[in-house]
């Protein structure tokens, strides 16, 4: 399954953690913006920004949010969703009450959280 696969609710879900999880700090690094660019490419300009007002009109808090979150069935979305937005997260500092969210996330949509160890002699980002 790709990005372009994502169902409308699916893609709501995902611009919803975006902005959540990685818009919400107030500030967008460079490396976050290239993701964000990057999905954007992936699900088409189009999609992607239905997606941004349907967040920007159905989810006033992050608890409207979580009850959405709740509604996704599909495994495969839920495990592409989830790694795409912690891909986006981890280019910078994820905060706590980012974090909070998406180990809630986690365990709502039983998705197995795994680290890589970054190769030996690199630092971790």
């Amino acid at each position: 399954m790709e990005l372009a696969d994502l169902n409308e609710d699916e893609q709501v879900a995902l611009a919803g953690l975006l902005e959540f999880v990685v818009v919400a700090s107030g500030h967008v690094t460079e490396d976050e913006a290239h993701e964000i660019e990057a999905i954007i490419e992936a699900l088409g300009d189009e999609p992607y920004r239905k997606a941004v007002e349907e967040v920007d009109k159905r989810f006033p808090d992050e608890q409207a949010l979580r009850t959405f979150l709740s509604s996704i069935g599909r495994q495969e979305a839920r495990e592409i969703i989830y790694g795409t937005v912690t891909e986006a997260a981890m280019t910078d500092t994820v905060e706590g009450r980012e974090s909070a969210l998406l180990e809630w996330l986690a365990k709502e949509w039983n998705v197995e959280v795994t680290y890589e160890e970054p190769p030996a002699g690199e630092e971790a980002k």
